[in-house]
């Protein structure tokens, strides 16, 4: 049984490992591509609050546009079958395991920590990528607050 309460398919612990263990090279591989590897760690010492801060917005970006945004939807949509006019998660395979990964706020949010982190600290451009996915974020939460006390006013 998964989160959800549903059986999981005979097939999907072997795909869900087979993501994982990609993560893991994924991770490993740009690690080592972009860092001097294990001999030189001092780096990790040079990431101050303001990174953490703008990493952790553009991640929950990231997240709210891959997971919940109509704009991503088409996206979603290639991952999940058409039954009785409703969209369901595949019944296995590969296919099944991206669909999970996408409506998983946190299995979004580790790769997409994942790919911000990088995109943030490897490229030039990156840096103003993440940016401006951080203030969309702050403009996120803005939006909410004030909704949140437009409700609280009419009550």
């Amino acid at each position: 049984m998964n989160d959800s309460g549903e059986k999981m398919p005979n097939d999907q612990g072997k795909w869900n490992a087979i993501f994982s263990i990609v993560f893991l090279a994924l991770f490993c591989f740009l690690y080592f591509g972009l860092t001097n590897g294990l001999d030189n760690m001092r780096w990790i010492f040079y990431i101050g609050a303001f990174d953490v801060v703008i990493l952790s917005l553009a991640t929950y970006r990231v997240v709210r546009l891959v997971t919940y945004d109509k704009i991503f939807a088409f996206v979603r949509n290639w991952f999940l079958d058409e039954v009785d006019g409703r969209k369901v998660k595949p019944q296995g395979g590969p296919r099944r395991t991206i669909a999970e990964l996408i409506e998983c706020i946190w299995c979004t949010g580790l790769w997409g920590a994942l790919g911000v982190t990088v995109v943030y600290f490897a490229l030039p451009v990156g840096r103003l990528f993440v940016i401006i996915l951080a203030v969309a974020a702050v403009g996120s939460f803005l939006q909410n607050f004030s909704q949140m006390v437009a409700r609280i006013g009419t009550k």
